[in-house]
């Protein structure tokens, strides 16, 4: 399960946005962390090296994830907006942030 989530999410972080992402759910077990520190963002289970400073944290159902990555328009916002999402953390990373296009 935690392998098809991050292969979606590979498709969702397309850009650097210069900071970390920790994706976990709230219902399983499963969590990766995002290193946008780079042009085509690394994701993986581990905690990315260097990690010397805050990082913002994306809390959700498992199946509330699965729905965040796919190609629905503004899915960010309205899983967000819903409550279905909490974020937390560096606060920052959010304002630099892009996205695929829907």
């Amino acid at each position: 399960m935690l392998d098809e989530l991050m292969d979606a999410a590979r498709s969702f972080f397309t850009r650097g946005f210069d900071g970390v992402l920790r994706v976990e759910a709230t219902d399983t077990p499963e969590a990766f962390w995002v290193d946008g520190r780079h042009d085509a963002p690394l994701i993986g289970p581990d905690s990315p090296p260097g990690l010397e400073s805050g990082f913002c944290l994306w809390r959700g159902r498992f199946e509330t994830l699965q729905r965040l990555f796919t190609k629905e328009q503004r899915r960010l916002e309205s899983t967000f907006i819903s409550g279905r999402l909490k974020i937390s953390g560096d606060m920052s990373v959010m304002a630099r942030l892009e996205v695929a296009d829907g």
